[in-house]
């Protein structure tokens, strides 16, 4: 994150180390982050409950993400965040959150469960998408049981789209048979050449 001219500069000469191409992104002053989990396919998809996690900084940082908590450098990961749960939102923002992550989830062709990051510009009251976080990165649990969905139904869930979607596979055709690169076949093309 730079806060001015030259922290974007060194920034993005820094960024230039690792990469031909890089992706800047306005800075959003006044953030909120509020994570929402998706299960479905690109067909039929639900979303749980919201949580706004909690950090020691502007934004969450990788102290704040993976660091907290662990004992001799083992990580929680996003387990060792402070969190709340349900997100402090109004009923409506909620909703623009959850519809946005389910409309995220079927845009990008997902299965299973993920969860979906956004930020909240708290001056405009904006909402961005930030980022997809799949399996195994986040199996986001937590997130379901305060909508009625148990662990237990979760798991259950994500082995029937696995099955769903294996059945979906085998009846594709990857391979058909044809006589086009034999030369007698082309012999007859009005025109044709070899």
């Amino acid at each position: 994150m730079a806060n001015d001219r030259v922290e974007l500069i060194r920034s993005i000469d820094g960024a230039f180390t690792y990469a031909r191409k890089i992706l800047i992104e306005h800075a959003i002053s006044n953030l909120r982050e509020i994570n929402c989990s998706v299960l479905g396919d690109e067909n039929d998809a639900a979303a749980s409950e919201c949580e706004e996690p909690l950090h020691s900084k502007d934004i969450l940082s990788y102290e704040d993400k993976y660091m907290a908590g662990s004992k001799n450098g083992a990580s929680k990961g996003m387990a060792g965040v402070s969190r709340k749960i349900p997100a402090e939102l109004s009923a409506e923002k909620r909703e623009e959150i959850r519809d946005m992550a389910v409309k995220s989830f079927k845009a990008l062709g997902c299965n299973g469960v993920a969860r979906i990051d956004f930020m909240i510009d708290e001056e405009t009251d904006s909402l961005y998408f930030n980022e997809i976080n799949t399996i195994p990165g986040s199996l986001a649990f937590y997130l379901w049981e305060p909508v009625g969905v148990s662990y237990k139904e979760l798991l259950d869930r994500m082995i029937q789209l696995a099955l769903k979607r294996r059945r979906e596979e085998e009846a594709l055709t990857f391979s058909f048979e044809t006589n086009i690169l034999n030369q007698n076949a082309l012999s007859g093309l009005k025109g044709g050449k070899l």
